[in-house]
C-alpha cells in the first residue's frame, strides 16, 4: 500500500532523461511564503510576496537541475557540432538556427541570440565569434546554398511571418546539407 501524502503537501517531480528531480521542497517553500500573508496585507503586497516566492522557487529548481548534471545548452550544442562534424562558420550558424528551432522551440531568434549560443559552446574565443557576420551568413543562405550563392537556398522566411532574419527557418536543402555534413565526417 502506498504511503499517504498529506493534502497540503504538493509533490512535483521533473524528469530529465533518466534523472528524476524532486521539486517538492521548492514548491513547499513557495507555499510557506504564501501562508505568511496576513489579513492586514494589501492586494499589492500579497501579490508581491507571491511573485517573490514563485521566483525563488523557480531559481532553486533551476539550481537543482544544474547540480544534477543536466547539460547546459552550450555544451549540448558543442557536442552536437563535434559529433556531426560541423566546423565552418556558415554551417555553425545554420546548425544554431536549427538547434534553436528544434530543441529550444524558439520561433524568433535574433543574430545576437545565435552568437550567444555559439559563444556558450566555448569552441571559439568570444572575441573571434564577435567578428562573425551572422547576418551576412544568413543572407547568403537565403539566396543560395554555398558561400558563392550556388545551389538551393538553405534558409527561407516562413509564410505569414515578417521577412526578417530572426524568423528564418531551414529549407529541405538546409536540413539535407546538415545531414550530409554529419554523414561525411
Amino acid at each position: 500500500m502506498a504511503a499517504r501524502v498529506p493534502k497540503d503537501l504538493t509533490r512535483m517531480y521533473l524528469v530529465l532523461g533518466s534523472q528524476e528531480i524532486d521539486l517538492s521542497d521548492y514548491t513547499r517553500e513557495t507555499n510557506d511564503r504564501w501562508l505568511r500573508v496576513t489579513p492586514q496585507d494589501s492586494w499589492s503586497s500579497t501579490l508581491s510576496r507571491v511573485r517573490i516566492a514563485r521566483q525563488e522557487a523557480l531559481e532553486k529548481s533551476l539550481e537543482a537541475i544544474r547540480s544534477s548534471g543536466f547539460p547546459d545548452r552550450g555544451s549540448a550544442f558543442a557536442r552536437l557540432l563535434d559529433s556531426c562534424g560541423v566546423e565552418k562558420k556558415a554551417d555553425v550558424v545554420l546548425a544554431a538556427i536549427q538547434y534553436m528551432r528544434s530543441v529550444e522551440k524558439e520561433g524568433v531568434t535574433q543574430p545576437r541570440d545565435l552568437r550567444k549560443l555559439i559563444e556558450e559552446t566555448r569552441k571559439w574565443p568570444k572575441s573571434e565569434v564577435k567578428k562573425w557576420n551572422i547576418t551576412l551568413s544568413i543572407n547568403r543562405m537565403l539566396k543560395g546554398g554555398s558561400p558563392g550563392g550556388h545551389g538551393a537556398p538553405l534558409l527561407e522566411h516562413p509564410r505569414r511571418r515578417p521577412r526578417k532574419n530572426g524568423y528564418v527557418i531551414l529549407t529541405e536543402a538546409g536540413r539535407d546539407h546538415l545531414d550530409r555534413l554529419s554523414l561525411n565526417r
